[in-house]
């Protein structure tokens, strides 16, 4: 029986099953998997169903739920549980890995909104047209934020959920291509206005010394504070993607074979829509607000630079058009189903075509699905492969390329002979299509 260690929140195994499970070991257990004290989750339910579907395989298709006899089924069955064990670390670093993210996304919101509040403070007092800028940007700062909330929130939707059945993934790049055009239409806004300063050769600036010095260091001080937010960002992107690189190490055996075989892959670093675009967010912040002090201070100290001040301002809008335009035109291209990158197609290819030796890779297509990708996978096996058989080597394959983080869904298509076309542009044409299925149904009577 299992004992409960309260200290340490662990559950520890007595002398005589930890004798019983190394000695039904096929190999040697070491110290490292048995002789520490394992962490797993409080929810005993999993792990006995995990237990219990370790007893058989399921190509052998028989039912039988007690547990096995046999000392090779018993040291599987070992291996398994003690994999999914210490697969406990891993997946506590993940809890703290989101915590990050949420601290990450939570503080930029309450920055946002006291900042907003100390531009408004400042433009009244100056009325200049680079605080305005960065005003305005800082208004759809908050706008945006509340979008990128929702979104993340409803886009952890699981796969199951009745109204998304597909997920609800995409969500994010649409919620990130939103705040993208409410930036552009609003900096083309203060940008008309600035031009407009400069023709006319309006001095917007009507501030005593000492409140524009206020203003100055106000601004300042929201440099200071967006920068920090932006190394927080960064920082809780990096430790997210180190986080699935150790979980998915992790997940893999400690044979040669499969390091080599893990040492040889070049997955692709998935990125985070909401933290990239907060991360976005707060470097135009410090950049904006950057160039809207230091035209402020130049005005202020001597009146023959104005022109400075409604400078400032048509250099912040055209910076924060030009990067929110690249960060919309990267969310549309996902969005539309661009093709992943040659190397990961490439390396979806070598998985499939070393999957198993019966096995040969017709096609491989892979192309956004969202900010993940969707898999496409046409293979060939002999015609005398039994149906269970391809069933489950297809549905096997299915879960080795969804299990990536970089995929959505993956369709595993299984035929019998390569085809010479692309089978769903044939299926548009009935003149094809007719034609096709005609020399399939010749193939099959020929090979009978």
């Amino acid at each position: 029986m299992p004992v409960n260690d309260e200290k340490n929140d662990t559950i520890s195994y007595g002398s005589t099953t930890t004798a019983t499970a190394m000695s039904c070991a096929s190999a040697p257990v070491t110290p490292s998997t048995v002789g520490k004290e394992l962490k797993f989750s409080k929810n005993m339910t999993e792990t006995i169903a995990l237990l219990d579907n370790t007893k058989s395989h399921h190509h052998h298709h028989h039912d039988n739920h007690s547990l096995s006899s046999d000392p090779a089924d018993r040291a599987a069955m070992t291996a398994a549980f003690l994999k999914h064990l210490e697969s406990s670390d891993s997946m506590l670093d993940k809890r703290d890995t989101n915590k990050l993210r949420r601290i990450a996304i939570d503080l930029s919101l309450y920055v946002n909104l006291f900042i907003l509040a100390t531009k408004v403070y400042a433009y009244a007092r100056t009325l200049s047209l680079s605080v305005l800028a960065a005003l305005v940007d800082s208004v759809l700062d908050v706008v945006s934020q509340l979008i990128l909330n929702y979104t993340e929130k409803h886009s952890s939707l699981s796969r199951s959920s009745a109204l998304y059945p597909a997920g609800a993934s995409r969500l994010e790049p649409v919620g990130v291509l939103s705040c993208a055009a409410l930036m552009g239409m609003a900096s083309f806004e203060v940008l008309k206005e600035s031009l407009e300063s400069l023709v006319i050769h309006q001095d917007s600036i009507a501030v005593e010394d000492d409140q524009g010095m206020s203003s100055f260091w106000s601004m300042t001080g929201v440099v200071v504070v967006k920068v920090a937010l932006l190394v927080l960002c960064n920082q809780a992107g990096k430790v997210r993607s180190s986080s699935e690189d150790d979980s998915d190490a992790s997940n893999n055996d400690d044979s040669e074979e499969d390091k080599k075989e893990n040492k040889d892959k070049k997955s692709i670093i998935m990125s985070d829509p909401t933290l990239e675009a907060l991360a976005q967010d707060h470097l135009n912040d410090a950049l904006s607000n950057a160039v809207a002090a230091i035209a402020l201070l130049f005005a202020l100290s001597s009146p023959s630079l104005w022109f400075l001040d409604p400078i400032g301002a048509i250099l912040i809008s055209l910076y924060i058009i030009f990067s929110w335009f690249s960060t919309g035109k990267e969310q549309i291209e996902q969005l539309t189903g661009k093709s992943a990158p040659e190397e990961f197609i490439q390396e979806l290819y070598s998985i499939a075509n070393t999957f198993d030796s019966r096995m040969v890779v017709d096609v491989c297509r892979a192309y956004h699905f969202g900010p993940k990708f969707l898999v496409e996978i046409e293979v060939v096996l002999p015609k005398n492969t039994l149906l269970f058989e391809s069933h489950d080597l297809g549905m096997e394959l299915q879960y080795e390329i969804e299990g990536r983080e970089e995929v959505e869904r993956c369709f595993v298509h299984i035929d019998y002979e390569t085809r010479p076309y692309d089978e769903h542009v044939v299926s548009k044409v009935p003149e094809l299509r007719e034609k096709y299925l005609q020399i399939s149904r010749m193939s099959s009577c020929n090979s009978i």
